[in-house]
């Protein structure tokens, strides 16, 4: 009897050690290039172990690839936490727009089997209303920036608003320098330029993509932007001058 109460015992911790491990590692899609059709996954969790993810699938537009069976193009399958591994997938990943969802088995219906989600280019694209369910997206969402996208946020947050352009070197020389402020805001949003940038046009988006206020100004120093009419939430300007472009997010309470 006390043998047989051992070996009990021992699968006990055997399946709450697996369960542990499971429940704390955190594979998330980080970046997604349509054009070189690569998919970068993050290992945010915390578990021991690295995590074996061969065994699980993509999803875009209903095309599937199974990770084992993708060219890795660095890193490893086997990942590590804080490690990252870039995969290229077989299916061509529509470069207008497209979802893509990571699942850890085929079940691509399910809620429980998807890991992660994003799509751009527009809403309502493939397996959206799986990850709707899942509480990871809001629905008709997507990132409208421009390819390839990264991933901005630390693990925990989700949606479009956590997504943004994947910046090259040539790039840094083609983003506006400013600062906005306070933050979060309740009457007037204030813009501190820093390069004396003029000839300004602005748009503030809402967190379901939409447009909701628009302007342009000629200073070089700071802008003021009326936020009074606009209902409490998270919301992303965008400011553009000349070739010079740069998004950034804000609160109104």
């Amino acid at each position: 009897m006390k043998k047989h109460y051992s070996i009990k015992t021992m699968l006990c911790i055997g399946i709450f050690a697996f369960m542990f491990q499971q429940t704390f590692s955190q594979i998330r899609i980080v970046e997604v290039d349509p054009v070189a059709n690569t998919v970068k996954l993050h290992n945010f969790g915390s578990a021991m172990n690295p995590q074996d993810i061969s065994s699980y699938w993509f999803c875009a537009r209903f095309a599937y690839d199974q990770v084992g069976g993708l060219a890795v193009v660095s890193g490893s399958t086997n990942l590590a936490i804080g490690a990252d591994v870039v995969l290229t997938l077989d299916s061509a990943l529509n470069t207008t727009s497209s979802d893509v969802g990571f699942y850890n088995s085929s079940s691509f219906g399910s809620a429980a089997a998807m890991e992660d989600f994003m799509q751009y280019g527009g809403g309502g694209i493939g397996r959206e209303n799986v990850a709707v369910n899942k509480g990871i997206w809001t629905a008709g969402t997507f990132v409208s920036e421009a390819p390839p996208y990264q991933y901005t946020g630390s693990g925990a947050q989700n949606g479009f608003q956590f997504w943004d352009t994947v910046l090259g070197l040539n790039d840094f020389n083609r983003t506006l320098d400013f600062n906005l402020y306070p933050n979060p805001v309740s009457s007037v949003l204030n813009i501190e330029l820093h390069n004396n940038e003029v000839n300004l046009t602005f748009q503030v988006f809402d967190i379901l993509g939409k447009q909701v206020i628009k302007g342009s100004s000629k200073t070089n120093n700071t802008l003021k932007i009326d936020i009074t009419s606009l209902e409490h939430g998270l919301y992303i300007i965008k400011i553009v001058s000349g070739d010079k472009t740069e998004t950034k997010r804000f609160i109104k309470n």
